[in-house]
């Protein structure tokens, strides 16, 4: 009888001592960005989801126009192509501005077939339930040398 008490004492610090360690993908902003690069480099849906706010909209380019999307709608397109791995690209994050509310990172994803690059602006808020979640992300598609950029370099 002691034998059994001592393994369901051991078996229950041992599972506390898991759930303990294994911090919440939303107790930190950094955890949120990995969440966020694991989720698009694996079409990792669920991961994105676990750190996604409900409300949250994805912006981005297409040509001279600007796309907006819900998350259900990101979310529900990361589901069909789930399991895809993106190769041949590296992916990089680096935090711009970072408040004890407001963290905006840049994940950045360069291919290594295509010429242009992908910005993600990540903006990652601290909710009333003290968890990090992504509210916000601006997708930005590079390619080549941008009109923007042509007129900045002529400029000087």
């Amino acid at each position: 009888m002691k034998l059994k008490a001592l393994v369901i004492l051991l078996l229950g610090i041992t599972i506390t001592n898991y759930a303990v360690a294994a911090e919440k993908p939303t107790a930190s902003h950094k955890s949120v960005i990995n969440y966020y690069m694991d989720s698009y480099m694996n079409s990792d849906y669920k991961k994105l989801k676990a750190v996604l706010s409900e409300d949250a909209v994805f912006t981005s380019n297409r040509d001279i126009r600007v796309i907006k999307h819900k998350a259900s709608e990101v979310l529900s397109q990361l589901k069909k192509n789930e399991g895809v791995i993106q190769r041949n690209c590296n992916i990089s994050s680096t935090i711009v501005s970072e408040s004890d509310a407001l963290v905006i990172a840049r994940v950045d994803i360069n291919y290594e077939l295509f010429d242009g690059a992908q910005q993600n602006f990540v903006v990652i808020e601290k909710n009333n339930d003290g968890d990090w979640k992504i509210t916000n992300v601006y997708k930005v598609f590079l390619s080549g040398e941008s009109e923007v950029k042509k007129l900045v370099s002529t400029s000087r």
